[in-house]
């Protein structure tokens, strides 16, 4: 049996490790050679780390992250509301992690410069994908892995119905050695009280931090229109952050100001209702291609991950292509849909800006 992976992502090179790790022949296509750039940091539990950690048992390489030991939920003017020991919590730079799994897997099953196309099929099986640099790819088994705006389900199932996510978040890196020596272990968040906007900080390292502000684009925004890497962009973002956190803590204050905002973005939170089957044929989806998710609950990441590791066992383990990946579907598609519905109601939760008994990104999903 071969692989053939579609995208080389988190989720796709997590699938091709634990192929490789079983002796099956993988292929981890991904549209361009890996560089440190795209997504700043996010935060794991224990389930994704879990999986790391299997993936990392045939290496001599030491994983990332950063422990995140405590969170601290804070007002608008610093004080503190809740706070919460966290168990088995760490951040990871997502370039960190990219780097470390492209060492998981030998040099030859990972191809660059692969823009996926379209498929050949043959007798109602897909039997090659196709790029757009020419290049094909045969193999028996074909895994969409090439996130939320999927070539590969769009051609499975045809359009999504992207449901809005009605908050924006924006997102940023720092080095700031004072502050990020202070909070060392905790994520730290600033909630106003009266309106659906927040600002959170975790340490990376010693020296640096990842921030982001969450906000509801009523209160103020960006004008549609504007190339995300102009000049004139990274000033909009920059006044649009002063001005909506003007009131924040000294804190806030000196992170924005020592942020270079050629380096941050917008996020346009969105998520879609749970799909009736992740597959088709020989065809079938993980990660963000398959599920998205608003970012309130802090588990996409790991629910990538876990969808490598159950879709490999249920490759491994049930006699043939359409019971595995019914078995893969049944085994994810509660979870998946608790998280959909989970990431609504804590949006909703903070935009409705009755109080801060919720605490946003994380609760619900603390063991």
């Amino acid at each position: 049996m071969k692989v053939v992976v579609l995208g080389g992502g988190i989720a796709g090179l997590c699938m091709g490790i634990y192929m490789h790790q079983h002796a099956i022949e993988v292929c981890v296509n991904e549209r361009q050679i890996f560089s440190a750039v795209g997504g700043h940091a996010f935060l794991m539990h224990h389930d994704g780390i879990a999986v790391l950690n299997e993936l990392a048992t045939e290496s001599n390489f030491s994983l990332p992250g950063k422990a995140v030991h405590t969170f601290m939920l804070k007002d608008s003017t610093g004080l503190i509301v809740n706070e919460k020991a966290l168990e088995d919590w760490q951040c990871f730079k997502r370039t960190d992690l990219l780097a470390c799994l492209n060492r998981f897997l030998p040099a030859y099953s990972l191809k660059n410069n692969r823009v996926f196309s379209h498929f050949i099929t043959e007798e109602d099986q897909v039997i090659a994908a196709v790029f757009l640099n020419g290049e094909v790819e045969y193999g028996d088994v074909f895994i969409g892995a090439d996130g939320a705006n999927s070539m590969v389900r769009q051609q499975l199932f045809g359009e999504v119905k992207f449901e809005p996510g009605k908050v924006k978040e924006v997102v940023g890196i720092v080095q700031h050695a004072e502050l990020a020596g202070s909070l060392q272990g905790k994520f730290t968040k600033f909630q106003q009280k009266d309106q659906g906007l927040s600002f959170g900080l975790i340490p990376t390292s010693g020296t640096e931090m990842v921030w982001f502000m969450q906000y509801d684009p009523l209160l103020a925004d960006i004008p549609e229109g504007i190339h995300p890497r102009s000049v004139q962009y990274h000033e909009l973002l920059r006044e649009l952050c002063f001005k909506l956190l003007k009131d924040f803590p000294i804190e806030v204050q000196e992170v924005l100001g020592s942020n270079d905002f050629k380096t941050s973005y917008i996020w346009n939170t969105r998520d879609f209702d749970l799909l009736p089957s992740f597959h088709h044929q020989n065809v079938v989806l993980i990660g963000d291609a398959a599920h998205v998710a608003l970012p309130f609950t802090s588990a996409g990441t790991t629910n990538a991950m876990l969808d490598a590791k159950t879709l490999s066992y249920c490759l491994l383990h049930y006699p043939n292509l359409n019971t595995a990946f019914s078995a893969y579907y049944q085994l994810r598609a509660e979870s998946i849909n608790e998280h959909v519905n989970l990431g609504r109601s804590l949006r909703d939760s903070f935009l409705s800006s009755t109080s801060l008994s919720v605490i946003p990104l994380i609760s619900s999903v603390l063991k």
